[in-house]
């Protein structure tokens, strides 16, 4: 059996945008030719899951109800393709997702806690793994703005012939139905 999303995970209190560094090419010294590298799998944040929106418990809704906002600004990674001589191996994925979080007025104790995810899938789009993880941070002094990295480490095996092109990563906040609903609904306003 196949294990997907096993590796490290840090966090760092740092507020930046990246992109997703694919694999490159390079020149083989012996043969003087370009080499292409294998590609890495396709990064996706989920639309209706890249928000987050928590009230605090009870009825109300509005604006003075939001417990936290957060939203993932984006991602940065690289990957490393090694393969053996059936052409089976493993594609190494390092990931980081930069997060920012808004302290929300009905928010008493300047905590703030959210789930996450990182799925895996594949090109049909199976989803063959997936996995959610739990930040907590403070809100230190007046701040009411945090930004920060999660670091994850994936390691997807490859049977003979696959290449880490032919899979999907996907990440998202893990939201209740109520939470995606509200996404969706401010979505199509």
């Amino acid at each position: 059996m196949r294990q997907f999303l096993s590796g490290r995970r840090s966090v760092y209190s740092v507020l930046a945008m990246f992109t997703l560094s694919a694999c490159s090419s390079f020149s083989n010294p012996l043969s003087n030719e370009t080499v292409v590298a294998p590609e890495c799998p396709n990064i996706v944040i989920v639309k209706d899951t890249a928000e987050l929106t928590a009230f605090r418990p009870g009825a109300g809704r509005d604006l003075t109800d939001v417990v936290l906002d957060a939203r993932i600004d984006g991602f940065d990674g690289e990957c490393e393709t090694d393969l053996e001589s059936d052409k089976s191996g493993t594609v190494n994925v390092d990931l980081q997702m930069i997060f920012e979080a808004t302290r929300g007025p009905a928010n008493e104790t300047r905590t703030g806690e959210f789930s996450f995810f990182v799925a895996i899938a594949n090109r049909e789009g199976a989803i063959l793994a997936k996995k959610v993880f739990d930040t907590e941070f403070e809100f230190e002094g007046n701040r009411n703005r945090i930004g920060g990295i999660e670091e994850l480490a994936q390691e997807i095996p490859l049977r003979p012939g696959e290449l880490g092109e032919d899979f999907d990563i996907f990440i998202g906040f893990q939201l209740d139905p109520e939470q995606l609903n509200y996404n969706r609904a401010k979505s199509a306003r």
